[in-house]
């Protein structure tokens, strides 16, 4: 199994060299990046003892969106334009150095991932509760509240397309809703399924418990569908469901990049029919043929040459930018960093490096669209420069090292926090980084320091 999938990867993967038409050089700064690649998953693969979903994640990344991609769109590029997706001219010359970036960040990670990973390799001892139960109760009971407050807040998500919210003045305080509160359910299936897995159980708990359970997944399909959450949102949390319930089925490296290799070129376009749609919710079930109205045959193709796959010539057009303008110093990183902060304080707060980017695109070459993405090693050169490359690479090695601490762990809000945060790498590493991180935090503090603060200040009450 693992040498057929690993062969798999490599042949058809590789077969790509030698069907795109691209000058030499660049081909074979590709070439490069895709070796490590593959040294990489042959370590994930073969080497790695550990169950990491963070190297899937990664590696699904670099070959989709570093490999295939970028492959895909140069060899189609019109030759009389002779202009990537995001408009940006093309010059084999810059190719090749985005190439070599990305060669050293992934060298610099993979290096620095074994050696953070031998160092924290001890996972704390987690003892379960026999407030369990309760505490199950607790998140149910606020689970509850959260969903009749928010009441005429779903129905307007429900009966409103996508498209017409964007202008919603009061956008910052339901993304707040939306990913920190809504998110709260997820946690409670966790906790059911920590009960579910001890040893010892009372039969009257089991019962009421399994009903919390029904009420979670039912309060989930209520806040997290295509017509309330984005495919970024969706993802990760279906994934984790999967991953509680049916660990089997996520259980070994190479399932997992199969599935999420998978998803990405099939399952997601599709989802992107029903989160892209111009109709509301409402809209669709009184007239069910809109749907089909509204399929894209590009979108459901998985069109690489669409700026759905625009990663890496975002990062060409940062490259560009930091040429003629210099480094940001940390300035664009402060956007993210401090994201909590609203602009009606900060009124200078810098606008994410996706728009910022997407801006220098349609000044100087014509774009039309600045919601663009601007993946993780873009943003540490455009701060910083190759130390920033270097640096954002230490930064996310360790992260995933972590993580590994966190899956590992008998606590299953660690455990979902972890695994979440797996899934969620595939987005972040595309970027940009703002969204990426603020969305990641966010989550967590529904999914994992909410539920602790609660089960920490309700200790003391007696069952």
């Amino acid at each position: 199994m693992k040498n057929l999938v690993f062969l798999s990867f490599f042949v058809f993967t590789g077969i790509q060299f030698f069907l795109v038409d691209i000058n030499l050089l660049a081909l074979s700064s590709f070439f490069l990046n895709y070796v490590v690649i593959m040294i990489i998953m042959y370590y994930h693969f073969f080497l790695e003892k550990e169950y990491s979903p963070f190297i899937s994640a990664y590696l699904i990344f670099n070959i989709l969106f570093f490999i295939i991609t970028p492959l895909a769109q140069i060899s189609n590029i019109d030759p009389e334009l002779q202009k990537h997706v995001n408009d940006l001219p093309y010059k084999w010359s810059k190719t090749i150095v985005a190439n070599t970036y990305i060669l050293l960040f992934n060298i610099v990670f993979f290096i620095s991932y074994l050696i953070f990973k031998k160092k924290n390799y001890k996972v704390r001892e987690y003892k379960i509760s026999r407030k369990l139960p309760f505490n199950i109760l607790l998140i149910l009971v606020i689970s509850f509240l959260i969903l009749i407050f928010n009441i005429d807040y779903i129905q307007q998500k429900l009966l409103t397309p996508t498209w017409k919210l964007q202008y919603d003045s009061a956008k910052s305080i339901k993304i707040i809703i939306s990913k920190v509160l809504f998110s709260l359910p997820l946690a409670g299936v966790a906790l059911c399924v920590m009960y579910f897995n001890k040893n010892r159980k009372k039969a009257i708990n089991l019962l009421i418990i399994t009903g919390c359970l029904s009420f979670f997944l039912l309060l989930i399909l209520v806040f997290k569908n295509p017509f309330m959450e984005k495919r970024s949102g969706l993802g990760p949390v279906y994934f984790s469901i999967l991953f509680l319930f049916i660990p089997k089925l996520l259980n070994s490296n190479i399932k997992t990049t199969l599935i999420l290799y998978f998803s990405l070129i099939l399952v997601m376009p599709i989802m992107a029919v029903f989160t892209h749609i111009n109709y509301s919710f409402s809209e669709v079930v009184s007239n069910p043929t809109l749907i089909t109205k509204s399929i894209d045959k590009d979108v459901l193709l998985s069109d690489f040459n669409t700026i759905n796959f625009d990663a890496y010539a975002n990062f060409l057009a940062t490259i560009e930018y930091v040429s003629e303008n210099g480094y940001s110093l940390g300035e664009q990183l402060s956007s993210a960093i401090f994201f909590f902060v609203p602009r009606a304080v900060w009124d200078t707060k810098p606008i994410s490096s996706g728009q910022f980017i997407g801006n220098y695109l349609i000044e100087e070459h014509g774009f039309w669209f600045n919601n663009i993405s601007n993946p993780f090693i873009s943003e540490g050169y455009l701060n910083f420069g190759i130390f920033g490359v270097i640096l954002f690479a230490f930064i996310i090695a360790y992260f995933f090292s972590k993580g590994l601490q966190y899956l590992k762990s008998d606590d299953y809000l660690k455990k979902l926090l972890a695994f979440f945060a797996a899934i969620h790498m595939v987005y972040f590493l595309r970027g940009d980084f703002t969204n990426g991180f603020s969305q990641l935090v966010l989550v967590a503090f529904g999914i994992y320091v909410i539920p602790k603060v609660l089960i920490y200040f309700f200790k003391e009450v007696k069952l």
